[in-house]
């Protein structure tokens, strides 16, 4: 920075020196930590901005892995039966019953159970579906009963129905269909 500052005191030297063809001279030679002044050579606190003080040193970074996580809400889901068993239909009439099942606050990886229970109350059906989803999105998982030429047509398993959803154990959602004779 000194070198910098001797060049351009130089050149001023230089610019003013010149008159109608006189070569200005030469500046005094410099030699490191000579000053124009007496008080000798500055701190380097006495060129921080605001004056001075201590030297601080550079604030740490922040390591976004420290910053404490946000807690994500519970798993939810909902459940609708789609298709011809959406209302109270007869029994001949339905091949099967659809039944989809929208989970959310997945975290990572995750077992869907559902389990369809007979209008008597017994289980008559367990499915497992994997899931995958980070926390903020959702999946929907379509289930499926075959009712067309099964034990629930031969056995006229008719009134309604309940079909209830697990997440990991966990049961978040049940939702009902009638199958009329």
């Amino acid at each position: 920075m000194m070198r910098a500052l001797v060049a351009v005191l130089a050149g001023a030297v230089m610019v003013s020196a010149c008159s109608e063809g006189v070569s200005p001279r030469p500046p005094p030679a410099v030699t490191p930590g000579q000053g124009s002044d007496s008080a000798g050579p500055l701190e380097p606190t006495d060129v921080l901005a605001g004056g001075g003080g201590e030297v601080q040193p550079p604030p740490e970074p922040v390591d976004e892995m420290e910053v404490p996580p946000v807690e994500a809400p519970p798993p939810s889901g909902s459940a609708r039966v789609v298709g011809a068993a959406s209302v109270p239909v007869a029994l001949s009439q339905v091949e099967q019953v659809d039944v989809d099942f929208v989970v959310q606050g997945v975290r990572g990886k995750g077992v869907v159970d559902v389990e369809f229970i007979t209008p008597s109350g017994r289980p008559y059906e367990k499915q497992s579906q994997p899931v995958e989803a980070p926390p903020e999105e959702s999946r929907t998982l379509r289930f499926s009963l075959p009712v067309a030429g099964t034990l629930v047509t031969s056995s006229r398993m008719t009134g309604t129905w309940q079909v209830r959803f697990f997440l990991d154990g966990v049961q978040l959602a049940a939702t009902p269909f009638t199958l009329d004779p």
